[in-house]
């Protein structure tokens, strides 16, 4: 079986939802890891954290690229010290020949078609590739993103940290596959994962428990499984729900900046389907089916 060539771009370090999805990926037979791009605030430290996990597993093979730490149109502190770059960390080195967009570009250009962008970050690093490269969207077989909330009222993170990136991708014409919060806050970490995690004698697990750990010390509530949801989605057809919906992202609003929304909702019709958007999931499959992969 050929397996889906992926480009994972994260923001690694901060929720502990993304180092879940990259191990995930790594451990799933289906997926065959090109390379991790970092995105929002200090990329450079998310890569570090990216490298110390590709370390643990084996994999030091993937390259690991800072992009975008600016949103487009905002400031963001590209100083920050993401919560997760633990102690050692800092002193990793990650490829720095070239940045992330730029990597991006040229894995794309050389391909045939057959590399999927799994974006568990904000949008800002495909947003700049798509308005600077605009001859490889052809090239994108398809963009599987954790992002948004379409059936639900909510300004939900990777979007609202960058609306105007998400606008970009989202009008592009590249297909996408959405799974957003309206499946994502079904699947929750708990202390029973986690004991799991810490017990497995595997240091790329422990790592992992480590993470979850910190989130939890840090934010006072567990994570759930936004972003490993993305990355099983990729190779799982049958466990996720889909609908085609015309979606846009609100740029102006005071409180609703940010917001994905369906143009059906606010009475104008749904004139295209440029989004299909994760509408339900068999919630204790995927669970089960992701303890076993990271359990491997």
């Amino acid at each position: 079986m050929d397996k889906i060539k992926v480009i994972i771009d994260t923001d690694i370090g901060d929720d502990a939802d993304d180092a879940l999805a990259i191990c995930l990926a790594l451990k799933s037979e289906e997926l065959e890891v090109m390379g991790i791009t970092t995105v929002f605030r200090n990329t450079a430290a998310r890569a570090q954290i990216a490298v110390r996990l590709l370390q643990l597993m084996g994999r030091t093979d993937i390259p690991v690229y800072a992009g975008i730490g600016h949103p487009l149109v905002a400031e963001a502190d590209v100083e920050t010290v993401p919560i997760q770059l633990l102690a050692g960390m800092e002193e990793l080195e990650y490829r720095k020949d070239m940045d992330g967009v730029e990597y991006l570009r040229r894995s794309l250009a050389a391909s045939q078609g057959d590399i999927t962008l799994v974006t568990i970050g904000p949008l800002t690093n495909v947003g700049v590739l798509l308005c600077k490269h605009p001859e490889v969207k052809g090239k994108i077989k398809e963009i599987v993103m954790m992002g948004g909330a379409y059936y639900m009222h909510y300004n939900e993170w990777n979007i609202l940290c960058d609306p105007e990136a998400a606008h970009i991708v989202y009008s592009s014409g590249v297909p996408i596959r959405a799974i957003g919060l309206d499946v994502t806050t079904r699947c929750q970490v708990n202390d029973q994962l986690v004991t799991m995690f810490r017990n497995s004698k595997k240091p790329e697990v422990e790592l992992l428990a480590d993470l979850l750990t910190c989130y939890y010390e840090n934010r006072g509530r567990h994570t759930f499984l936004h972003d490993p949801m993305a990355v099983f989605a990729v190779y799982d057809k049958d466990i996720i729900t889909y609908q085609g919906e015309d979606i846009h992202v609100e740029l102006h609003g005071q409180h609703t900046r940010g917001t994905t929304f369906n143009t059906w909702k606010i009475g104008v019709g749904n004139s295209r389907q440029n989004v299909q958007c994760a509408k339900d999931i068999k919630a204790e499959e995927f669970v089960r089916r992701f303890k076993e992969i990271i359990m491997r």
